[in-house]
């Protein structure tokens, strides 16, 4: 038998590991934009962007991505988005 996807308008619930990705991630930029110094230096930029752009890209491609509605997702995209991501709306 064939599962039958339907569209539905909830969002994908972030798990506690996610969640503390993402308050690192947003507790970090917030510590380089805090000071003036720090976001200045290219040297800890570089370190940022070194230690962090795996986790900005997991967190912008698939995780936060499937957390959105599709609603979210057409708005985001400008456009009629009907694809089935990864089974998060069957």
């Amino acid at each position: 038998m064939r599962k039958q996807y339907v569209k539905k308008k909830y969002m994908k619930i972030l798990n506690r590991d996610e969640i503390m990705e993402i308050y690192l991630l947003i507790e970090e930029l917030n510590d380089i934009f805090h000071d003036s110094d720090r976001f200045g230096n290219i040297n800890i930029i570089q370190k940022f962007v070194d230690e962090y752009y795996p986790t900005i890209h997991k967190l912008y491609y698939k995780i936060l991505w499937n957390a959105l509605t599709i609603d979210q997702r057409k708005q985001i995209l400008e456009e009629d988005y009907d694809h089935k991501i990864d089974g998060q709306y069957d």
